[in-house]
């Protein structure tokens, strides 16, 4: 068993029996966790600053030449390929993610490695759009696990997350999962892996946008197409709602053709 998801199926053997432990410990995904980097951390990326992009590269409008989008962070191709997810990223290049303030909509270019970038230009901020400051990133390899309403859950039932776990009848499978996954770190930013689901998971959001509904034959394919490529989490002065956060979903066709020219944001808060 890989290191990422040891303790998790140690925990979740604690709590059920077999016959639904192994289903579920089966489900999990490795994603890379990203946080601010402390000293001596191998930095991977940042989040905020300037996006430095090529001379002659427009900065990204929402509709194509409406307000400026934020700038929200870039990622380090070659440096995040040391780390395990479950998608294929790019091998080498810079990932540069942009959106509006509401997140409705949003952009992420790939730059090639060797690109020259301009350092300094000037920052058409407008309407609700901020710079925010630069601050380093670090990763991690963690384990994530579907959240109730996914998909990949259908199987096991919805009751696995009612089961009575402990002592007492309010110790459940759900919240005692919960208490775990807020000490591995809780909430985070996160490559791949399961994304966090206030509401619905990425996949069946994006299902859903795409026309259609949980009754349509292929509404199980089509969500099984889409991939978390990016979550932030409110940080470093960005706000996605109350308490929200936003995901950068992508379909694994475009992904694995590095085509980042269709993107779907999902803001979840409360």
């Amino acid at each position: 068993m890989r290191g990422w998801m040891l303790d998790f199926a140690e925990y979740v053997r604690e709590l059920l029996p077999e016959e639904l432990a192994e289903p579920f410990i089966a489900l999990a995904r490795p994603a890379i966790r990203l946080s601010i980097a402390e000293d001596r951390e191998t930095v991977v990326g940042r989040l905020g600053g300037l996006p430095r992009l090529p001379e002659g590269m427009p900065w990204p409008r929402a509709g194509g030449g409406g307000s400026a989008m934020q700038f929200l962070a870039e990622l380090d191709c070659a440096a995040l390929a040391a780390y395990e997810s479950d998608i294929g990223l790019p091998a080498e290049g810079a990932l540069l993610f942009f959106a509006t303030w509401d997140g409705a909509a949003a952009h992420v270019i790939l730059l090639p490695p060797g690109a020259v970038r301009v350092p300094e230009r000037e920052v058409p901020v407008s309407g609700e759009a901020r710079v925010f400051s630069e601050v380093p990133l670090a990763a991690e390899t963690v384990c994530t696990w579907p959240t109730r309403g996914h998909d990949d859950l259908v199987k096991l039932g919805d009751e696995l997350w009612d089961r009575v776990v402990g002592e007492e009848p309010w110790e459940v499978f759900a919240d005692q999962l919960a208490e775990f996954a807020e000490a591995e770190g809780g909430r985070a930013h996160q490559v791949g892996g399961y994304s966090d689901a206030l509401h619905w998971p990425i996949e069946a959001k994006a299902a859903y946008a795409a026309g259609l509904n949980l009754r349509d034959p292929g509404f199980a394919a089509e969500a099984s197409q889409w991939v978390n490529l990016l979550q932030l989490d409110e940080d470093n002065g960005m706000i996605f709602g109350d308490g929200g956060i936003l995901i950068f979903g992508i379909r694994r066709d475009r992904l694995a053709a590095c085509d980042f020219t269709k993107i779907f944001p999902y803001v979840q808060g409360h």
